[in-house]
């Protein structure tokens, strides 16, 4: 027998024991995300008084809408509307490349902003940059596995993960974070744990999919080479050729 459409999303609807659908709340864990998003970027983004260039603002705002995007997908899901999922899902298409070469803008722009100390603007794009080439992965693999929901879904919900440590990193900051280092190392920390969760939590419900792993496997190595190779004077030379070569933005 041939299975629905809502079945295939991961929705079970037959059977003698129904299960809850999976991921059927994750619509407000992705708005929670942005929750945070929106409260560590006040001062600089969204604060209507907030002063940005024009690529920040394209940035901020694909990628507010990325994370609605996602949330939008999870409620249609859970309400079992496939088709328009679908039709949604066109606008990813449009979002994630604006999204991402705009925020390899931003990096370079800061790499050689005189207001940041020398060492900070290269150790930071030592995070970003990677972070830009894993939300373009977890993007890519998530297509990948359109047709594997289980996979599909977490691939797709990594995405968010990169705004979270510098959306906390400064939030942090706000609140009274005795030093800058400190936010970013709690930041980071805050986000493995949200990951170990995440795996616990699939672990505890017999799924083994990769997604989480590998992001965890993935924000360990950056935080741990963050500092040590982002503050050296070789990554920042690189990071100084890397900013002042052609660009088209």
């Amino acid at each position: 027998m041939t299975a629905s459409p809502v079945e295939l999303a991961g929705f079970p609807t037959s059977g003698r024991t129904p299960q809850a659908p999976s991921y059927a709340h994750a619509h407000w864990y992705f708005l929670a995300t942005l929750g945070v998003i929106m409260a560590g970027f006040w001062g600089s983004f969204f604060r209507p008084a907030a002063a940005r260039d024009v690529v920040h603002s394209i940035h901020g705002v694909t990628a507010t809408l990325w994370i609605m995007l996602l949330a939008g997908q999870s409620f249609l899901m859970s309400r079992g509307q496939v088709r328009w999922h679908r039709r949604v899902a066109r606008g990813a298409f449009l979002l994630m490349p604006v999204m991402l070469l705009s925020a390899v803008h931003i990096v370079r722009v800061m790499i050689v902003n005189a207001t940041i100390p020398a060492p900070i603007g290269p150790m930071l794009a030592l995070f970003d940059l990677p972070v830009v080439v894993f939300t373009g992965v977890m993007f890519g693999v998530g297509l990948a596995n359109v047709r594997r929901p289980s996979a599909h879904k977490r691939f797709m919900a990594a995405t968010v993960l990169p705004g979270l440590s510098p959306a906390l990193a400064r939030l942090f900051q706000t609140l009274g974070s005795p030093s800058f280092f400190f936010a970013l190392h709690a930041s980071l920390v805050v986000t493995h744990a949200v990951l170990v969760a995440l795996i616990v939590s699939d672990w505890r419900n017999g799924v083994r999919e990769r997604a989480y792993p590998l992001a965890l496997a993935f924000f360990l190595t950056l935080h741990a080479v963050l500092v040590p190779v982002g503050t050296s004077a070789w990554w920042g030379a690189q990071m100084t050729r890397f900013a002042t070569a052609p660009w088209p933005l």
